[in-house]
């Protein structure tokens, strides 16, 4: 019964870590895709319909691992709450039935995964936050210093008045990279903070 239990642990976190990965890269895309086709116009009306199709499969990996997520995390927190109320039942044993009864390994190991868990889903939120900012510099000066090959990008001879243009692949970069910024910095700070707070308890014990 107790292995039972240890599997059954792990299985929700795993899921649980499945499920918000499926979200935030969702996430990530959807918003990314919007703003690239509806409030920065940097998608042309040829690739439209592929854009389209991205951002339905963003959309659904949203709508897929939300639910998920939230309902196992709900299962765990339940049975978080229910584990101490099993706990208080010790002191009303006997010495005798005390000093049979095992330790209680399977709550340290489920603590254990617990933690695993926050700080898996920590070092997720902070390689997110990490990557996109080293890609913003190179992505600024890509979209707005950097000038197009002019075999990509061609011009009338006789016009004088043009301005360099912008490297729209760039921009969308530039633009994917700070959303992901904004999305994995509160799942980074979140479980930074819940971890770092179940560690002074931990010691506070």
């Amino acid at each position: 019964m107790k292995q039972r239990n240890v599997v059954r642990t792990i299985y929700l976190y795993v899921v649980t870590v499945v499920g918000i990965v499926m979200a935030l890269t969702g996430l990530i895309g959807a918003i990314t895709s919007v703003l690239n086709m509806y409030v920065f116009r940097l998608i042309t009306s040829d690739s439209m319909q592929n854009e389209l199709a991205s951002l339905l499969t963003f959309a659904s990996a949203v709508a897929v691992g939300v639910p998920v997520w939230l309902y196992h995390w709900g299962i765990i927190q339940e049975t978080r709450q229910h584990t101490p109320a099993l706990a208080t039942v010790g002191p009303s044993m006997t010495s005798e039935t005390i000093t049979a009864a095992p330790t209680p390994q399977p709550e340290a190991r489920r603590d254990l995964i617990r933690r695993l868990y926050i700080y898996l889903l920590s070092a997720i939120g902070l390689f997110i936050v990490m990557f996109n900012l080293i890609n913003i510099a190179p992505s600024i000066y890509r979209a707005f210093f950097m000038s197009l090959d002019p075999m990509t990008s061609p011009v009338k001879p006789d016009d004088l008045s043009r301005v360099p243009p912008i490297n729209t692949y760039s921009i969308q970069s530039l633009i994917r990279n700070i959303v992901a910024v904004l999305v994995g910095t509160p799942v980074w700070l979140y479980h930074w903070h819940l971890g770092q707070r179940e560690h002074r308890d931990l010691l506070g014990d």
